[in-house]
């Protein structure tokens, strides 16, 4: 959905919108400013990115560019028709896009562009959970470990498909109406829909005996583990469109420009209203299970039997129960406006200045709703699933017999799965063998998933441009001052609203001095139906924030320039905290290092303080290298409370512990100590002009960063990545080019384990690490007529997945992985032109 904040578009287009909603096919450029300067957003902690659409001004001649494809996954090349979410589908796609530039006259021009693409991922997941790291022992159920003997005692593999279609159109028009005054409308607009599928098999130890576990085998106590399918299915459909209008005056004294901009995004995953339930699962308890031979990935070896010692097929639906289904119904709307004006005047004499100001304001609204209720499968005896050899509730009849003959991953054979479809027309014809779980639970979970948020954000700032000694230092400084008002409404828990009042409206209060109640406590869907209320809790919250920055460059020498920067910024907490309620994680998303998040109204915003110098060289028209410092000192940064919740949370907030019961839950907060982040950047790109003729049109790149963090809170980091480094080569021979790039990316720390208690056998500092990784690209082009090219595209050549890992100081190698995702290498072959 549309919710990534950042500057993304210049000049009033959209400053908010959704990245995964933006389609580059109208951009004209990027812009790209390494240090905050008074125009930046408060939030622009290291700059900003602008994507500035295209202009019918920018040529004197018609153009019209378009390229046809194809896209595929290295591991589903399938022209013909496979198992895949829904029904059977092809795995290779085409797609195509097309954009075209038409400067009638002087004084009026328009642009045109459109595109559609088609691609299907696989996305298999294998997940461990071992006790001792990832979840904590109780010295019941799970005997207390030491810190370097951890023991597995759950593992998932699952089998998925994704299935996503995208489409975008944009269109701009420019009008001069003066020599000095252009107006410019832009229309951006833009959809995707994701099917997905997942078919996640769990084998569970449930309890496990003192003694019956290694860090590389375990067992479960007799008669104590257990095995699960979950199917799970999704059809999620989004829409987003973003007019403009922008007013330039460029005039030789005033430079004026103003602007506004609305965009609006929503989002809707259905299951019921689709035709599906959103999962389905089954389970089989009373087992015997076992792991041995562990090694980084998974127990190579899995052994299942029953009480008697008879093997159990975990892969077969015969050895299952259908147990229960859930729906899962989501809508967010968000809408976002922006309105911006700026003035400036250049003034030219010994020292010359340049003044600007402008008025930014930026409005952001989230509406949500969301339910997810639980339903029970009853089977034609009427009675819940109870595991016995003569149940009803065998799930063969719901077999889904396209994507249960795909070959499970990571070694594993063919895991027969549930049609959620062929579950859902059951209930349609037999409605009272399928029922709601909790009445109680599936009234609670619409109003808790149900929230509404809007921040406005109004801005003012002046800048001033500064040029000393012949123009050899350059000085940008200035301040911007922000004032941020939110509104916000989510679930109110009121239990006043049960007690039996007088004729004066005071509590009735019974022998026991306690308030009489309107419905008895054992009435637990009545007493919510009175006291929990559907967006009854209202806040406000609002904050004034200055932020100045200067901005120094000195020319040593004609091609040596040293910088230097000074800035501030705030980071904002999600508007969605002042809501209340929860906030759950994308599912689709496959990251087990997202928690469940329990809203904190009173949070207030981060503020940082940054520095930076660098030194730049440049190589005479064909190169840079330079090298920068920069520290960050950082104050209420948001600490993070995380732990794995007890079953009745679940039930509490309306969630299927099927679904999220992989996510931990947390809650922030500010830290009271100040935190610092320190770092060097690296960058260096050249064309090898000296190259010989035979190796001439080769140019290299390569940037790289290491940074730190200092004081007692830097725990609370989540998502800090210590290393990162891109770099890449270029051949381009005019009717050719080849391109070569690497991505870097160190572990990326996430959210610390909590210990619950001092015997839990999870060691302080234990911690959520997305694993490091290097992705290669390779792109190639060559023009084999006029204006004719054909071009392929492969991404992540080397297919390396996302991997999780969770770990302390302690924890062995072997017992460190947590979770792997693999999406495959992208691929697209295709031809363009241009006319």
């Amino acid at each position: 959905p549309a919710q990534a904040t950042g500057q993304a578009w210049r000049g009033g287009t959209n400053r908010m919108v959704g990245l995964d909603q933006v389609s580059i096919n109208n951009i004209s450029r990027f812009e790209v400013n390494f240090s905050p300067t008074p125009e930046s957003q408060g939030m622009a902690l290291a700059g900003s990115v602008n994507m500035i659409p295209r202009s019918s001004f920018e040529r004197s001649r018609p153009q019209f560019n378009f390229s046809s494809y194809v896209m595929m996954r290295d591991n589903a090349k399938n022209w013909n028709r496979t198992p895949a979410p829904r029904h059977p589908t092809r795995k290779v796609h085409p797609g195509s896009d097309f954009s075209y530039i038409n400067p009638v006259s002087k004084n009026f021009g328009f642009t045109l562009s459109a595109g559609f693409n088609r691609q299907y991922s696989g996305e298999p997941q294998a997940q461990m959970f071992w006790r001792g790291t990832q979840q904590p022992t109780n010295g019941v159920a799970f005997p207390h470990t030491t810190y370097d003997q951890p023991y597995l005692t759950s593992f998932v593999v699952r089998n998925s498909g994704k299935d996503t279609k995208r489409s975008s159109f944009g269109v701009t028009a420019d009008y001069r109406l003066t020599q000095h005054d252009r107006f410019t409308f832009s229309f951006q607009a833009s959809t995707f829909d994701v099917a997905i599928n997942h078919n996640a098999l769990t084998f569970s130890i449930d309890r496990i005996n003192p003694g019956d576990f290694t860090t590389t085998s375990s067992r479960s106590a007799p008669g104590m583990g257990s095995i699960q399918m979950v199917t799970t299915g999704a059809d999620r459909a989004n829409w987003t469109y973003m007019p403009s209008l922008i007013w330039r005056h460029d005039g030789p004294i005033w430079k004026m420009e103003s602007g506004y901009s609305y965009s609006r995004a929503r989002n809707r995953n259905r299951t019921l209203e689709s035709g599906f339930f959103d999962t389905a699962t089954v389970r089989r308890t009373g087992l015997n299970v076992a792991f041995s031979d562990i090694f980084y990935l998974r127990p190579r070896v899995i052994t299942v039997t029953d009480a008697a010692g008879a093997a159990v097929d975990p892969y077969s639906l015969s050895s299952y129960y259908l147990t229960t289904a859930t729906d899962n119904t989501r809508g967010t709307d968000d809408t976002k406006r922006t309105a911006y004006a700026n003035i400036r005047r250049d003034f030219f004499g010994a020292i010359p200045l340049s003044l600007k100001s402008g008025l930014d304001f930026r409005q952001a609204a989230r509406d949500q709703r969301a339910n997810n209720p639980g339903y029970t499968f009853f089977g034609p005896d009427n009675v819940a699933t109870n595991f016995t050899t003569a149940s009803d509730d065998r799930p063969g009849p719901f077999i889904d017999p396209s994507f249960s003959s795909r070959v499970a991953p990571y070694g594993f054979p063919k895991i027969e799965s549930i049609s959620n479809e062929l579950l859902y027309q059951y209930w349609q014809a037999n409605p009272n063998q399928v029922r709601l779980t909790n009445a109680n639970n599936a009234y609670r979970a619409p109003i808790n998933l149900s929230k509404r948020a809007e921040e406005l954000v109004s801005s003012a700032y002046i800048r001033g441009d500064l040029q000393f000694f012949q123009n050899r230092m350059k000085v940008v400084g200035g301040v911007r001052v922000e004032q941020t008002n939110i509104e916000a409404e989510g679930p109110l828990t009121d239990p006043t609203r049960n007690y039996q009042r007088d004729a004066q409206g005071n509590p009735v209060l019974g022998a026991n001095g306690r308030p009489l109640l309107l419905v008895p406590a054992t009435n637990a869907l009545g007493v919510s139906q009175l006291t929990f209320i559907d967006r009854g809790a209202q806040s406000e919250k609002e904050y004034l924030r200055w932020f100045p920055s200067l901005n120094v460059s000195y020319n040593l020498r004609e091609n040596l320039i040293l910088r230097g920067a000074y800035s501030t910024s705030i980071g904002r907490p999600d508007y969605n905290q002042y809501a209340g309620g929860v906030i759950i994680p994308d599912i689709e998303a496959l990251d087990a290092g997202t928690p469940i998040t329990v809203s904190n109204v009173s949070i207030k915003p981060w503020r940082a303080r940054s520095f930076t110098a660098g030194l730049e060289y440049y190589f005479q028209g064909v190169g840079k290298i330079g090298v920068s410092a920069f520290r960050r000192d950082i104050e209420d940064f948001f600490g993070s409370v995380t732990f794995l919740p007890p079953a009745s949370f679940y039930a509490e907030n309306g969630l299927d512990p099927a679904t999220y019961g992989m996510y931990e839950v947390t809650t922030q907060h500010n830290v009271d100590d100040t935190v610092r982040m320190q770092g060097i950047k690296v960058d260096y790109k050249q064309s090898l002009t000296f190259l010989p003729p035979w190796a001439r049109g080769v140019s290299v790149f390569a940037n790289a960063t290491a940074q730190r963090l200092l004081g007692p809170a830097t725990s609370n980091f989540d998502g800090f990545v210590p290393r990162t480094a891109n770099w890449g080569v270029n051949l381009n021979r005019g009717r050719y080019a080849l391109r070569m790039n690497w991505n870097y990316r160190g572990n990326q720390r996430r959210l610390a384990i909590a210990n619950p208690g001092p015997a839990t056998s999870i060691e302080p500092g234990t911690f959520t690490y997305w694993s490091k990784r290097l992705y290669v690209d390779v792109n190639a082009e060559y023009t084999f007529y006029k204006r004719f090219a054909a071009f392929a595209a492969l991404r992540n050549i080397g297919d390396t997945p996302d991997d999780v890992q969770v770990y302390g100081p302690s924890t062995p190698q072997e017992s460190q992985f947590r979770q792997r995702v693999e999406f495959g290498s992208l691929w697209t072959f295709g031809i363009k032109g241009t006319f």
